[in-house]
């Protein structure tokens, strides 16, 4: 069975990780991450993880996401996750400073719709709406 939001060819789930200072913060994030992926049928695995942790031990994902409070390590993470060919962006920062779950989630799917012609294959996306 093929999970919403990932088709026949694609590996699922979407492996998602939040990398903040310490892993505090983006833990309070994943959370709300994964509770609007759950609302909406998206089968999702969001890690939270602290850059001195992920540089020492990088782990495999289909998107890296940055919290903005450290994000003058953009270019140093990269060097690790372009390695690995695993694309690293900057979280939102009002959807970060809000926590704002869907918001994230919904700039974690345009990264991965958007990268399709990448090297990575990725996921064809699919939004399910959560209006009835």
């Amino acid at each position: 069975m093929v999970a919403a939001g990932c088709d026949g060819r694609m590996r699922c789930p979407i492996r998602l990780i939040i990398l903040c200072n310490l892993g505090i913060s983006s833990t309070a994030l994943c959370q709300k991450v994964n509770e609007a992926a759950v609302q909406r049928g998206i089968h999702l695995e969001v890690t939270a993880v602290g850059t001195v942790e992920f540089k020492k031990n990088p782990k495999d994902a289909d998107l890296v996401l940055l919290e903005p409070q450290v994000r003058h390590l953009k270019s140093e993470l990269q060097q690790i996750t372009r390695k690995q060919n695993i694309p690293l962006e900057l979280a939102d920062p009002i959807a970060f400073v809000t926590m704002d779950g869907e918001k994230v989630l919904n700039q974690v799917l345009q990264i991965l719709k958007a990268g399709s012609g990448s090297e990575r294959p990725v996921r064809s996306m699919k939004n399910k709406s959560t209006k009835e």
